[in-house]
């Protein structure tokens, strides 16, 4: 190791003692998005659930269970290295996408170096066929950099769907402002507002906190004036 990654580590290690324990969360129904969402506010503070690699291959190995229909990419071998540099590049998808989705949902112009982040992440990999039998082809996805591209070109794959595929206006932030969750609506009737219920009562609870809070104010006020 060198003198980098070992300083890069140690900020790691701090990040994620500094960190408190905190389970993935799986509720935006897209797997690009579960990424974006490993970046948590707790009690009006923002967290990193991504402190080290082995943050990274446990989320990954729940992310798979999340998302059984996630695009299956080969390469010369399925053993992922889980390194620094692949924490990095997680870290910088994760910015690109929720860059964009940010830019979706307020309505911004979309960011070109987000999406070059990704589009060379796409570029590792390339469409291959495969025999399933004596007289079946099958598409498959292969990927250059069979260290990483085994996981990173299925998130990025999922991102590329959900820009150029999916019903855009079917993309949310979480109506909670204290909230920084994304999610995908796929509920029929297309009104979900919130990343969870439990988000949407801490927002109520809040809201009429605040509600009763200025009442008391508004009441006290004219006495204090006399």
């Amino acid at each position: 190791m060198d003198m980098e990654e070992r300083r890069s580590h140690s900020q790691s290690t701090t990040a994620q003692t500094n960190t408190p324990v905190m389970n993935f969360l799986f509720l935006s129904g897209v797997l690009a998005l579960d990424l974006v969402n490993t970046e948590v506010v707790v009690r009006g503070k923002r967290y990193d659930l991504f402190s080290s690699p082995g943050d990274v291959a446990r989320w990954w190995q729940d992310a798979i269970t999340h998302h059984p229909d996630v695009e299956d990419v080969r390469g010369e071998t399925q053993a992922i290295v889980w390194s620094l540099s692949l924490l990095e590049t997680m870290k910088q998808i994760r910015a690109a996408i929720r860059t964009l989705c940010t830019n979706l949902v307020e309505h911004q112009p979309l960011e070109q170096e987000a999406f070059a982040t990704l589009n060379a992440i796409l570029a590792m990999g390339y469409l291959a066929l495969e025999l399933a039998s004596e007289q079946e082809l099958i598409p498959t996805y292969r990927t250059r950099e069979a260290e990483q591209g085994t996981i990173l070109l299925p998130i990025v794959l999922s991102a590329f769907h959900l820009f150029t595929r999916a019903e855009k206006q079917r993309l949310h932030k979480c109506r909670n402002h204290r909230c920084i969750l994304f999610f995908y609506d796929g509920t029929k009737s297309a009104t979900r507002q919130w990343c969870s219920l439990e988000c949407m009562n801490r927002a109520r609870s809040l809201q009429h906190y605040q509600s009763v809070k200025k009442e008391r104010t508004d009441r006290t006020a004219p006495a204090q004036a006399s």
